[in-house]
């Protein structure tokens, strides 16, 4: 199969083919290389990739599962993810993560704060070899291992549901990040530190200010989520 918008050749090696073809075309949605409005040929893209129409087919549907997509006949209509779009995704991510905390909070955490330490001095090597898309990979990674520490089986099938998304937004920052502010990245290791300070000490105060590093476009919707929700688990 050909790629044709820079999607991890790496991340692609285990997925079917439909989903190496959504996974480059959804990484061309979100960052706009396909526009909204504009329409999908099961056709071209078949031939666009080098493909049979049936993966093409599968493609469209997970497309449109994110909601990126409308499906015609023969095809699609780009809808797009939308400022709005993106707000809800990091509020799910928000609730997701505060719910996991206080989890955390009555858990013996030492395996899952060895495995986030040593997936923080991977994203160290990252930066140091200026390897964005393998940050990306390990920040996902980072936060799916505080997920999956707590064994929640509905918590973890939200992530795997928005990590297509995810992936493609978190891709998109850290290679611009990379290019424009390589700088910056140190500031983001330092915040992935401060989550693994606050689970070691469950401390809720460092885990706020965490949130607050990683969350820093929706401040009000941190207070209000990570108070309601620390109440009801409190009661």
């Amino acid at each position: 199969m050909k790629h044709h918008y820079h999607y991890p050749s790496e991340w692609l090696k285990h997925r079917s083919t439909g989903e190496q073809v959504a996974s480059e075309l959804r990484l061309a949605i979100i960052s706009k290389i396909i526009e909204e409005g504009d329409k999908l040929s099961e056709n071209k893209i078949a031939q666009q990739f080098e493909v049979s129409r049936s993966p093409v087919r599968d493609a469209l549907k997970l497309l449109q599962q994110d909601g990126l997509i409308s499906l015609e006949r023969m095809g699609a209509v780009v809808m797009g993810l939308s400022k709005a779009n993106q707000k809800e995704i990091y509020d799910i991510r928000l609730m997701l993560e505060s719910f996991v905390f206080e989890r955390l909070l009555v858990e013996n955490n030492d395996e899952v704060i060895k495995q986030l330490n040593k997936i923080l001095k991977m994203m160290t090597v990252a930066v140091e070899f200026e390897d964005a898309d393998e940050f990306t990979r390990l920040d996902l990674l980072f936060h799916e291992s505080m997920i999956t520490a707590i064994h929640h089986q509905y918590i973890e099938m939200i992530w795997h549901n928005l990590t297509p998304v995810m992936e493609c937004l978190v891709l998109i920052s850290m290679r611009k990040r990379m290019q424009n502010e390589p700088e910056d990245f140190k500031r983001v290791i330092h915040n992935h530190k401060v989550y693994i300070e606050a689970i070691e000490n469950k401390d809720r105060n460092k885990m706020k200010e965490a949130f607050h590093f990683n969350f820093d476009d929706v401040d009000e919707q941190i207070d209000v989520l990570w108070n309601s929700q620390t109440n009801i688990d409190r009661k």
